[in-house]
């Protein structure tokens, strides 16, 4: 069975030929600062809600918990230098996290895994950071290490409602993205008719994703962090438009 993840989706609609390094070549990619931050972020906010009692969960504990994460891993930094100013990056992010965000939640589900058959052929797959329980309703909960884009793209948010709903039985009242970056939420109400053209567009993709011969390469802001910049064809273009447009 076809195993098609938002992720996944996402990178075939931004850039067949990563989607071809990645999923099809299966070309191991190098470590990277931006992953290891972003996995170190992730931990941390997991083990928070996970294992400190909501009466102990101090800012402080938070960047503790991120701290001892850091240790594991120091992957992917280009110097020391570069891992410092990722380092305290992070750390902001997290800062900022603790003043503004409500510390003792209680999340029903914590980077929770979910796997739905669509038919046969196709499942539509996910791990979802974090929901909690409002109202008698669900709000998903992704977390951004980053800054809110200008353009957002609310599919992952539809298919983990979808995800959602069919597997916990449950309503989904809101779905956001929270861009740990620059604290700010992005946020949906699922209806009926947007959950179903999300699933449209997945089994469209996945109808492309199984006929694709080409796999061009489409340049972009995404290259940015892209894992195969130094084998893509058109790696010199990239770099051209990096300086010229600041990305």
């Amino acid at each position: 069975m076809f195993k098609l993840s938002p992720f996944r989706l996402k990178t075939f609609r931004q850039c067949r030929r990563r989607y071809k390094y990645r999923y099809v070549e299966r070309i191991p990619s190098r470590p990277s600062a931006y992953n290891t931050v972003g996995a170190h972020v992730h931990s941390a906010l997991k083990l928070f809600f996970q294992s400190v009692p909501p009466d102990q969960r101090l800012p402080q504990r938070l960047l503790d918990l991120l701290l001892e994460q850091w240790q594991t891993n120091r992957a992917g930094f280009l110097s020391l230098e570069d891992e410092e100013q990722w380092r305290e990056r992070a750390l902001g992010m997290l800062r900022r996290f603790g003043e503004e965000q409500d510390l003792t939640a209680q999340p029903l589900v914590l980077e929770g895994y979910f796997e739905l058959a669509l038919n046969p052929r196709l499942a539509i797959i996910g791990r979802v950071d974090r929901v909690d329980q409002e109202n008698g309703a669900l709000h998903i909960i992704d977390y951004k290490t980053g800054r809110q884009p200008n353009e957002v793209d609310d599919h992952q948010l539809h298919l983990y409602t979808v995800l959602l709903e069919r597997q916990l039985l449950q309503p989904v009242a809101r779905a956001s993205y929270l861009y740990l970056e620059d604290g700010k939420p992005w946020s949906v109400t699922p209806t009926p008719e947007r959950l179903e053209e999300s699933l449209e567009t997945a089994e469209a993709a996945y109808r492309e994703m199984i006929s694709e011969r080409q796999y061009a390469a489409d340049v972009g802001r995404h290259c940015a962090f892209c894992e195969y910049q130094s084998i893509c064809p058109r790696r010199e273009e990239i770099i051209g438009r990096r300086l010229a447009e600041g990305w």
